[in-house]
């Protein structure tokens, strides 16, 4: 259960039981349940969505967008116009959306994503001319774009505890100890010293470290196959992966990953350092593999798998020390 909620922002838990109780309110009611079916079609997803509003924050919940959506059930069930209404009022929520994720007022989380597909069903099937529904589709097309740029762009690594871009983090623990944090500090200097080997990326692929990508970028990964099961945990002269910023001209070893041998698998505590895991695709068709959607779902014909979990030290003493999740490319490019 801890898992399923660590896919949830804290603040979105409310709406996400709301959205699982409207059916089962709206099948009470005697007037939906007479209805025809492309009219309970369209009120259910208007009810469901002035429901879910009522438990979203702001600013994408709001009495008012509640009142909106409530309303607009009210004239569908009644057999009075509303597809013109839908069609002002889903666009800007869902421009209300993207820019609030934008500027990280909103978390783009499954409920809320859940959520905007609502919105886009909603608005899919309250169109009726071919004008409408093309421009229906471009809308579809233009939100999943802006929405996984936002995703990507704005991922916060330093946020709640959820799964988001396919990252899943634990909970933080308690605060560490004195001993811990010093501890923490001596593997730091642990493997500063014991890669000092490795600032020539020649000597690292002489040691078996081989890139799993691109050769060249801000953050190229080195992996050691042979390190990866060999029963060593946080072995500061084995780490199972090396990070390099590759240039034309050098290479700048910036640190180190290490790697627990199984998924699932929890890393042992480092003062405070948190551990991560990622979310992947697989499957059989070509390329083979993928990162999870903002959705939190996988492409058809593949499946979610989660890799084992893994934790960064750096060796360049970048802003929020030896064990920060995430180097800023801009701080990258500016090392001499």
């Amino acid at each position: 259960m801890r898992d399923f909620w660590l896919g949830i922002a804290p603040a979105h838990r409310v709406a996400l039981l709301l959205l699982v109780a409207s059916p089962l309110l709206l099948v009470q009611l005697p007037a939906w349940r007479r209805a025809g079916s492309e009219v309970r079609w369209c009120s259910g997803l208007l009810a469901t969505l002035a429901v879910v509003h009522i438990g979203l924050p702001w600013p994408l919940g709001s009495v008012l967008s509640a009142g909106l959506f409530g309303w607009l059930a009210v004239r569908c069930l009644a057999g009075r116009s509303w597809r013109v209404q839908a069609g002002f009022l889903v666009p800007a929520q869902l421009l209300l959306f993207v820019a609030a994720s934008g500027v990280r007022a909103v978390a783009p989380d499954q409920v809320a994503l859940t959520v905007a597909c609502l919105e886009l069903a909603l608005l899919a099937v309250s169109c009726r001319r071919f004008l409408a529904r093309v421009g229906t589709v471009a809308l579809v097309l233009v939100f999943g774009t802006a929405m996984w740029a936002v995703s990507l762009a704005a991922h916060d690594h330093d946020g709640p505890d959820r799964i988001q871009a396919g990252t899943v983090r634990r909970p933080a623990g308690p605060p560490p100890s004195a001993v811990e944090r010093a501890g923490a500090r001596d593997l730091a200097a642990r493997v500063r010293a014991s890669t000092a080997r490795y600032a020539d990326l020649a000597a690292a692929e002489a040691d078996g470290y081989h890139a799993t990508g691109p050769r060249t970028g801000t953050q190229v990964h080195f992996e050691h196959k042979g390190h990866q099961n060999d029963g060593r945990v946080l072995d500061p002269a084995a780490p199972e992966q090396l990070v390099y910023a590759v240039r034309p001209d050098r290479a700048i070893l910036l640190g180190v990953v290490f790697q627990v041998p199984v998924a699932g698998a929890a890393g042992p505590s480092i003062g405070g350092a948190r551990w991560h895991a990622h979310d992947v695709c697989v499957g059989l068709l070509p390329p083979g593999f993928g990162v999870v959607s903002p959705f939190g779902s996988c492409p058809g014909l593949t499946f979610a798998t989660t890799l084992p979990e893994m934790i960064h030290v750096w060796t360049v003493d970048p802003p929020g020390g030896p064990y920060a999740d995430h180097l800023d490319d801009a701080w990258v490019d500016a090392l001499p």
